[in-house]
């Protein structure tokens, strides 16, 4: 038993048993503490959400503070100018204006319209003429066109500078805006106005259905060539699967034609250097400010493909992911590389989908070979050159002139060189329309059904284009030069 448990309590401990005193307090008083304590809540709830705000928005302190300028020509445009405004395109304006001041031929702000074609061109299937284009120093040129296309046929080449579309002027228009005038409904046709080395030429093109197969195979000899025409989704699975089939039929020389490949997915582009490249191994680095990432080949290469003599075949249409793959097959010794310096893109954009369907493309890297070369605007060389034949590189003869016996020019010397790759006889490549000349103009006219008259007319240079352009695309003397370098 406890020995204090019959103590009487202390004074202390009474004083806790004892009613609680009443605290009084005026209903003024009372009032003002209540809305005090809500202001402040109020105050602390703003000062919160402002907070969250900013950090939601992604903007510091000066951006925001510039933003606020945007904002307030919005609200004056929108409300107070004299005509009504529609607000969404005062939007997409400012948009368009700010990726206008990068001065980047790859950014772009595309509308839901356009962001659909622009998925197209990812999957492969789109309507339109097979061209890629692009915006540099204020102008519409080719980057390439696709094999096969209608573009291809109808005589557009890489870096031709669009001027015109049906008649009308694209100074001063976005890419977008072009690419939208070029595209339209199948089978119709669609005129380009194009300048060639300070020449201008009209070429029309028939509208159609274009599915960009990736990879096309066939065998020549003992040599398995395979074309890739772009890198969209499942190029790299399309040639893996194409690459098993050749070492079955027991290939073990193959060429990679990417010649005319402007390039697409740079997922793809790595994936297909997997092919080749082992587990782990740097394939591209990409590099923003000081920071670089290194992106690697993620899984183990084909093993159809280790034994493979590869060789890679470029001019200059080879382009962005196409340099990726090629300067990663160079760098590690995987690849000998042949034909002409390819187009020089080093750089990688990214994009970002708004709620409306909306897109913005926009450049955020650079990317570099593993090795750390940077072929921004210089392309890679090949080991080998193999030069495409000079009809191939011909300016196209101007339309609205008619040579004829006597006429010196340097067109004449481009017609000489023409007809000859064509199979007829010229004894020299002189700019004078000879007698010879005129003789292989009319056999060339007899030949085709057209008016026999010696001279080189309107009827005539089209004639002259199309089988040039079919020569090109049926005599691949540059294919037969590399397959003739492998035997």
């Amino acid at each position: 038993m406890d020995q204090n448990q019959n103590k009487e309590p202390t004074q202390k401990q009474d004083d806790i048993h004892k009613s609680p005193k009443t605290f009084n307090i005026k209903r003024w008083k009372f009032i003002t503490l209540l809305i005090a304590v809500i202001l402040v809540t109020i105050l602390l709830t703003v000062l919160s959400t402002i907070a969250i705000t900013h950090k939601m928005s992604g903007l510091d302190n000066d951006q925001r503070k510039s933003f606020k300028k945007v904002q307030a020509a919005y609200a004056t445009l929108a409300n107070d100018y004299y005509k009504q405004q529609n607000p969404d395109k005062l939007s997409e304006a400012a948009i368009n204006g700010m990726v206008k001041e990068l001065k980047d031929p790859y950014s772009q702000y595309m509308t839901k319209d356009e962001t659909k074609s622009f998925n197209e061109d990812v999957s492969g299937d789109f309507v339109g003429i097979g061209a890629e284009m692009q915006q540099r120093n204020h102008q519409i040129s080719v980057t390439s066109p696709m094999k096969g296309s209608p573009a291809e046929k109808a005589g557009l080449k890489p870096k031709d500078v669009v001027k015109e579309v049906d008649g009308k002027s694209v100074k001063g228009k976005s890419l977008t805006d072009v690419v939208k005038m070029v595209r339209g409904k199948e089978g119709t046709t669609v005129t380009l106005t194009i300048e060639r080395a300070h020449q201008t030429h009209t070429l029309k093109i028939k509208r159609d259905k274009i599915h960009v197969k990736s990879v096309e195979y066939k065998k020549e000899g003992n040599v398995g060539v395979f074309t890739i025409n772009k890198f969209q989704e499942n190029t790299a699975a399309e040639l893996k699967t194409s690459i098993k089939k050749a070492h079955d039929e027991g290939v073990n020389k193959i060429v990679l034609d990417l010649r005319n490949n402007p390039g697409g997915l740079l997922n793809e582009a790595v994936k297909m250097a997997n092919i080749f490249i082992d587990k782990d191994k740097s394939v591209v680095k990409l590099q923003k400010g000081k920071d670089t990432e290194v992106i690697r080949a993620p899984s183990d290469s084909l093993k159809e493909a280790k034994n493979m003599q590869v060789s890679i075949l470029v001019n200059e249409g080879s382009a962005s992911a196409s340099e990726v793959f090629t300067g990663a097959m160079k760098d590690y010794g995987k690849a000998k590389v042949y034909g002409e310096k390819t187009f020089g893109k080093g750089i990688v954009q990214t994009t970002k989908e708004y709620k409306d369907g909306s897109l913005l493309k926009y450049t955020e890297m650079k990317w570099l070979t593993p090795k750390g070369h940077y072929i921004h605007g210089k392309g890679i060389q090949p080991d080998v050159k193999i030069d495409a034949p000079r009809y191939q590189s011909l300016s196209m003869i101007p339309e609205d002139k008619v040579f004829k016996d006597g006429d010196h020019s340097k067109d004449i010397k481009s017609i000489k060189i023409g007809l000859k790759a064509l199979g007829y006889n010229i004894n020299n490549e002189d700019e004078t329309f000879d007698s010879a000349l005129q003789a292989a103009v009319e056999s060339f006219q007899k030949d085709n059904q057209l008016d026999v008259n010696g001279k080189f007319d309107k009827e005539t240079n089209r004639k002259f284009t199309e089988k040039l352009i079919d020569k090109s695309s049926k005599d691949d003397e540059v294919l037969k030069s590399l397959l003739k370098k492998l035997k």
